[in-house]
């Protein structure tokens, strides 16, 4: 009975929230946590530094939500695919910026 059940809450929709808008704190707003999404808006993401962590503890599926419930569909192929995409992006970034 003290087992830990799946959350409501979709892990790839979780992903995906957090790497599009993550420095709004739509993932927070999304799993339950009112209050740090509100926190999150209003600090662009802790400077884009709390969105980095809340990314990668959601690629490596230790993010829970409001309840401590695990998100349901943990994929970590997916999970490394952004963190893929994202790398991607710096490195374009940063090769654009110093042209």
């Amino acid at each position: 009975m003290s087992h830990l059940q799946n959350s409501k809450h979709s892990y790839p929709v979780t992903l995906f929230l957090c790497f599009l808008l993550g420095g709004l704190g739509v993932h927070r707003f999304y799993t339950g946590y009112i209050g740090l999404g509100v926190l999150q808006l209003l600090t662009a993401g802790g400077c884009g530094i709390w969105y980095l962590i809340d990314l990668l503890s959601i690629v490596f599926g230790k993010y829970k939500d409001s309840n401590g419930q695990e998100l349901e569909g943990y994929n970590k192929n997916l999970g490394y695919a952004i963190l893929g995409v994202l790398a991607l992006i710096i490195i374009l970034v940063a090769v654009t910026s110093a042209t």
